[in-house]
């Protein structure tokens, strides 16, 4: 098989919620994930693909996932979910393949993370010919006209209110002229608006560096390794996404400078989170995408009942910056801990 592939089947279990039903649920899945079966039916689910780029149940897919199946828990619905990813993150034709694929497979919604805004328009399109709802997620803007496609909504954050939220840290917590650092993923709109370049110069900045790592964190720690090599008077580290940050911390923690320099995240991910517990990572901003995850599913519920014209066209999940303790026990959500075992710091 040349694409990874889980189907995953849960049903509602009465009116019974909580955490530990969650849980219970995770442990389900993953069972039928191993022996390859389905959950018997008794009333009919809805069919609900989950393509995001990539996964893991730490990540920002996993977590909009978990919020994704806590809220069809708490809307009532009866589901099956089929979640399916490319083998990359940036492998655009596969996802394509995908979506042909699961239209096939007579889905009645599909929930979709692009590999590419702009670059899977064709999938849009093949969406949209077959009639199936979609919700876009991780994007806040509604297509343009030129992509001849439309979402039923588009869940999501601004990318730029990210970058200016690390932009506002810096401008308030450094001087004019600080020497920053700012590791893109690849050449796109999201990078530029998430490395805020222009605002960082605005305030007073001096951006000494950038680099494309494709957001890759191995990519970002040999970029990093260069850059302070070259510059180690660099200040300040901006990775614009979770993975790159992490691998500028490890490439500033091997090189024996992360009490000299600062780096700040993007998304605020289990593994930001501990590494800002541990001192590591300055800072990351973060959009919470169990909200999102939760939203999406009440929109669901919503176009099931006939109610379409309640949906939201752009949904925004506000934009927090989190640099200690206590920021994340007033702003992250408990199950980002919880339904890895553990307890929030």
């Amino acid at each position: 098989m040349n694409q990874r592939e889980v189907e995953m089947n849960s049903r509602r279990n009465g009116l019974v919620f909580g955490i530990g039903i969650f849980l219970l649920m995770v442990a389900a899945a993953t069972m039928v994930f191993a022996a390859g079966q389905r959950q018997p039916a008794g009333a009919r689910a809805v069919r609900i693909a989950y393509l995001p780029p990539n996964f893991e149940q730490a990540d920002f897919y996993g977590q909009y996932f978990m919020g994704l199946t806590i809220g069809l828990e708490e809307q009532g619905i009866e589901y099956e979910l089929v979640r399916r990813t490319p083998e990359t993150h940036d492998n655009h034709a596969q996802q394509l393949a995908i979506v042909e694929d699961v239209v096939t497979m007579g889905v009645e919604y599909i929930v979709m993370a692009p590999t590419h805004y702009e670059g899977q328009q064709q999938a849009y399109r093949t969406i949209n010919e077959a009639g199936v709802p979609l919700f876009i997620f991780n994007y806040s803007d509604p297509f343009p006209a030129e992509f001849g496609a439309r979402a039923q909504s588009y869940v999501g954050y601004r990318h730029s209110d990210g970058g200016k939220a690390v932009a506002d840290y810096l401008a308030a917590n450094y001087p004019r002229g600080t020497k920053v650092a700012i590791i893109y993923g690849t050449p796109t709109q999201i990078s530029y608006d998430r490395g805020a370049k222009e605002l960082h110069i605005a305030n007073g900045m001096d951006v000494i560096f950038e680099h494309y790592a494709n957001w890759q964190r191995d990519q970002a720690y040999d970029a990093v390794q260069r850059l302070l090599t070259a510059r180690p008077d660099v200040d300040v580290i901006i990775g614009c996404s979770s993975f790159m940050a992490m691998g500028a911390v490890r490439a500033a923690a091997d090189a024996g400078m992360l009490d000299d320099v600062a780096v700040f995240g993007a998304g605020a991910i289990l593994e930001e989170l501990d590494s800002i517990v541990a001192g590591e990572l300055t800072a990351a901003w973060y959009r919470d995408p169990v909200r999102m995850g939760q939203e999406t599913a009440r929109y669901i519920k919503l176009h099931l009942d006939g109610r379409a014209n309640e949906i939201a066209e752009s949904y925004n999940v506000p934009i927090v910056m989190i640099d200690s303790v206590e920021a994340i026990r007033e702003h992250i959500a408990p199950v980002t801990y919880t339904a890895q075992g553990r307890t929030v710091p």
